[in-house]
């Protein structure tokens, strides 16, 4: 493992330490609140992404798997975004934002699915494993994320 592999799951596991509440072992999902991330980790989720495509390009000579570095920091960026709060957070906007991450999960299961299907049909290739899961689940996030906030700007235009 790289060390930009070692940073990312750092960052993730932190942010999970913080966003997953300590009575976890409840499994009754209605009653189960996230606490999310402040509104500003937006901010801090977009100067991450600038800093770190600035500092991909400028050493892209050095970096082995460009790629995968790319699609790591965008899937942070959407984790943090979609784990932020609203300025006006309510019950709709968490409701909204737990279908969109349950739609999100069954999306990558159904496509990772896929994928093991795929290579046990044959195609073989070594260099799809890590770019292909990692790109599954951004496009999972990337759908979550879109899903919400085309939700809440749907609502707020009704009003």
């Amino acid at each position: 493992m790289e060390t930009y592999s070692f940073i990312i799951l750092g960052i993730y596991i932190a942010l999970l330490y913080y966003i997953i509440p300590s009575s976890s072992l409840s499994f009754d999902l209605y009653n189960r609140k996230f606490r999310l991330l402040p509104n500003w980790f937006k901010y801090v989720a977009l100067i991450f992404t600038i800093v770190a495509l600035i500092v991909i390009f400028a050493f892209k000579d050095s970096i082995d798997n460009q790629r995968d570095v790319v699609v790591s920091v965008f899937n942070l960026t959407l984790f943090m975004v979609f784990f932020s709060k609203q300025k006006t957070e309510d019950e709709f906007s968490e409701e909204v934002r737990f279908k969109a991450f349950a739609y999100s999960f069954v999306s990558f299961v159904a496509l990772i699915f896929a994928l093991g299907a795929m290579r046990v049909a044959g195609s073989d290739d070594s260099d799809w494993s890590n770019f292909i899961i990692q790109a599954f689940m951004g496009g999972g996030l990337l759908i979550a994320t879109l899903y919400f906030y085309f939700t809440l700007y749907k609502l707020r235009k009704e009003k």
